[in-house]
């Protein structure tokens, strides 16, 4: 146990380490592309002074983000099984899905990107691939672990639709939640340690498992670097929705997928506050429960500031990830 904690302590540094040395000349060629971070929130006249504050930041950080994780999770033996192979391929599939996305915005004046839709109908696939690649095979056997209840269910051709969910919930929630500096990376971070943790502490060991979470971590504490208030570069959705997709599938893969909603609360919360904004908008003759979603820019027009809210997102992010880690495993 002791070895294996050490271990992932070096995969984490070891990435982190990494990343910072690629953000170093990643950023600048950034720079130098033009890939400054496009208006998103024309429609939003509230957050248009916000987006005035950050023209000039370069985007799309998240490919240098998931470079350093998965070279150093690669080098530390991620694709030793099969379980690893399968985090390589989620991960790489809905960074490209997000790479394609910022990438369109860049193609004349008012780029937007792929729509909505598209995009979670991709999640929604690669979910499903997942889930029925794993359904027959010891890596799930259809079956999650219950929080707190020292139990496991059996979920059967469930785990498919689940698999949908989880995978494409993850992504998205994360990339509702990269709206301020450091916000989304370093809850991410958080999070993957503390799956990293019940993945080293669990009924079977994932020491794949627990290098792509090492690994992943540590490249967001190192993008972090650049990405803190005030930020230097942006993840853009080619960081978000390969960080999440990673969050998704190692929760699927340990079982622990509904841990997920506890140590992932805050994307939990980011993400309801724009389902519940857009329901009471349609619904109750354009009315709104928030000043603006998602969660963090309500708080922010409410006048807290940027690096208070920031760091208080991240310590509830902690707490509820020790929560999380409070849970009984059968």
């Amino acid at each position: 146990m002791v070895d294996s904690l050490s271990y992932a302590a070096a995969i984490f540094l070891i990435s982190a380490g990494v990343c910072v040395a690629v953000g170093r000349l990643a950023i600048p060629a950034l720079m130098r592309a033009q890939r400054v971070a496009p208006g998103r929130y024309e429609d939003c006249p509230p957050l248009m002074a916000y987006q005035a504050m950050k023209q000039g930041t370069p985007t799309m950080g998240g490919l240098f983000v998931l470079l350093a994780g998965i070279l150093v999770a690669c080098a530390a033996g991620a694709l030793s099984d099969r379980e690893g192979w399968l985090v390589f391929g989620v991960v790489a599939g809905l960074g490209a899905v997000g790479l394609l996305d910022d990438c369109l915005k860049f193609r004349g004046k008012n780029g937007r990107g792929l729509r909505s839709l598209p995009k979670l109908v991709v999640a929604l696939a690669v979910g499903a691939v997942l889930g029925l690649a794993t359904i027959s095979t010891p890596v799930s056997a259809s079956v999650v672990q219950v929080p707190w209840l020292q139990r496991t269910v059996e979920v059967g051709w469930g785990w498919v639709p689940l698999a949908m969910v989880v995978v494409a919930g993850s992504a998205h929630a994360v990339n509702l939640s990269d709206g301020m500096d450091g916000l989304a990376s370093g809850c991410v971070a958080i999070a993957l340690s503390a799956l990293g943790f019940l993945a080293l502490t669990g009924d079977r060991p994932h020491p794949a498992l627990v290098a792509w979470c090492a690994s992943l971590a540590g490249a967001c504490v190192g993008f972090l670097w650049f990405n803190s208030f005030p930020a230097s570069v942006f993840l853009g959705d080619v960081g978000a929705l390969g960080l999440g997709a990673a969050l998704g599938t190692i929760g699927l893969l340990t079982r622990t997928a509904l841990w997920l909603v506890i140590i992932g609360g805050v994307f939990v919360v980011e993400a309801l506050s724009v389902m519940f904004q857009v329901a009471s908008y349609k619904w109750r003759g354009q009315r709104r429960i928030f000043r603006v979603a998602p969660l963090h820019h309500h708080f922010h027009l409410g006048g807290l500031s940027e690096p208070k809210l920031i760091v208080r997102f991240w310590i509830v992010g902690v707490l509820l990830a020790a929560l999380g880690l409070t849970t009984s495993r059968p």
